[in-house]
């Protein structure tokens, strides 16, 4: 069945075990699952998610093994609302500032540009860690459902805006437009962030920001 807390397939059983794990209310329990969280990340970033077990992320905490399980089923679970965690994080901030640029007045090409320089910004974990996370998009169900699930919220998000300022653009198909412009952000975030470009990173976000621009507004340089 899905899980309405992640929108994923999951087993009854499971989901009856997810129901005991502790939601963290008070700051020592949140300060607990937050070192629970920097751990693994750490862990799954210097040794890879495979070989890392639950054992030696609570040793890394700091934590019992049993306040490890008080949250998290398993590793797998735990690599799960890390990658929720990080799709928040850009959803918030991308657009948080999307909404702060519509009222400044800027044109459409800036609007891009600090769009590209945020988006930039959500991808500060380890460059190991968010391989991992592509990787298992292709190896893993619950991985690439979660993915799929949150990456077409994103895109209906970008839709949405975008129809909010159509006037200003010279796209008609904001649906498509939005798929669009957010393949190009993911795989030119993920050049420089998780793999090695061959091109300075200021270029490309030049380039991302010029070619977006270009394709979205009727005059990019158009205070909105």
């Amino acid at each position: 069945m899905i899980n309405p807390k992640t929108g994923i397939f999951t087993s009854e059983k499971t989901m009856s075990h997810e129901k005991k794990i502790r939601i963290p209310q008070q700051t020592r329990s949140i300060e607990k699952k937050s070192r629970i969280v920097d751990a693994a990340m750490k862990l799954f970033s210097e040794k890879g998610f495979q070989k890392t077990n639950a054992k030696e992320i609570a040793s890394e905490a700091h934590v019992s093994v049993g306040t490890f399980y008080a949250y998290y089923t398993d590793k797998k679970a735990l690599l799960l609302d890390i990658l929720k965690r990080h799709i928040t994080t850009v959803d918030q901030t991308i657009f948080h500032k999307l909404n702060a640029s519509m009222q400044t007045g800027i044109s459409g090409r800036e609007i891009m540009r600090r769009i590209v320089t945020e988006a930039h910004k959500t991808h500060h974990h380890p460059p190991e860690l968010l391989r991992t996370l592509l990787a298992m998009r292709y190896t893993d169900t619950d991985i690439a459902r979660l993915s799929e699930t949150q990456n077409e919220a994103l895109i209906n998000k970008l839709a949405t805006f975008f129809e909010s300022i159509q006037s200003k653009l010279r796209i008609t198909d904001m649906s498509a437009a939005a798929r669009v412009v957010s393949n190009a952000f993911e795989e030119t975030m993920h050049s420089v962030a998780v793999f090695d470009s061959k091109i300075e990173q200021e270029r490309l976000f030049d380039a991302l920001t010029d070619m977006t621009a270009t394709y979205l507004f009727k005059d990019p340089d158009c205070p909105l």
